[in-house]
């Protein structure tokens, strides 16, 4: 039901933290132990905030040309992160963004980051850090397209109405809601004990056992049951697929 990479990355994270957390899961211990990440807290989130609470530590880093309140965002330098979350909101949130913010880091920061030390060797580092500029067989390689160089700030831009910006970004934050998923509610100990006659009854009974037993948001939670309990649909008659009547 997940791509395989979804497992994997956190089969990956487990195995650094040492073992899996008991249900619900907050991730604050395990990203201790497996992670040079830290998560912060801090009240009303905003873009500016996070940009003050840098500066005050001397760590200079311009996040956003325009200021928004925020939910959670990553910010990833020298191999090191931060997760920033708004204290303020309720502990399911807090757990869901925290989570998300993990993904988004070992996805697109830390995994790409340990690929090119593997293929190129730990020098690299100094050209993924800003410290110098790729060698000829750095480039010929082409992985540093695929690395963020220096700052790695996850704000996820937004269009004017509040959408995507991309279809990039979209995918992106498509891609570490997976992971935040199957690191917070593995699917098999989801499924496990689901018994319903219907898949109506089914999904309402993931969706409460997300929701109850994980500690899940009931707006991920949603969306996760829809992933794991698919809407049935009524096969299309041989005509409708020959184009000769219409279903609509």
């Amino acid at each position: 039901m997940m791509p395989q990479w979804v497992s994997e990355a956190a089969e990956a994270f487990w195995s650094a933290a040492g073992e899996p957390e008991p249900f619900p899961r907050n991730l604050r211990i395990p990203i201790a132990n497996a992670l040079p990440l830290t998560v912060v807290l801090l009240p009303r989130l905003r873009v500016i905030t996070v940009d003050a609470w840098l500066r005050t530590r001397g760590i200079a880093c311009t996040a956003a040309p325009v200021d928004r309140s925020l939910r959670a965002c990553l910010v990833a330098r020298h191999g090191q992160g931060f997760i920033f979350v708004d204290g303020a909101d309720p502990e399911d949130e807090q757990r869901f963004s925290v989570a998300h913010e993990l993904a988004h880091f070992l996805r697109d920061y830390w995994q790409p980051r340990q690929e090119a030390v593997q293929r190129l060797g730990p020098s690299v580092l100094e050209v993924l850090d800003g410290e110098r500029l790729p060698t000829t067989e750095e480039q010929i390689h082409g992985l540093l397209a695929h690395v963020p160089l220096g700052f790695h700030v996850h704000l996820m831009s937004r269009a004017p109405d509040g959408r995507f910006a991309s279809t990039a970004v979209g995918l992106a934050e498509r891609n570490a809601d997976l992971l935040a998923f199957e690191l917070l509610a593995p699917a098999r100990d989801v499924l496990g004990e689901i018994v319903a006659s219907s898949p109506t009854e089914c999904h309402a009974r993931v969706r409460q056992r997300l929701v109850g037993v994980f500690g899940l948001p009931p707006g991920p939670a949603e969306r996760y049951a829809r992933l794991l309990v698919p809407e049935a649909r009524v096969p299309a008659s041989l005509l409708e697929r020959l184009g000769l009547i219409d279903s609509s």
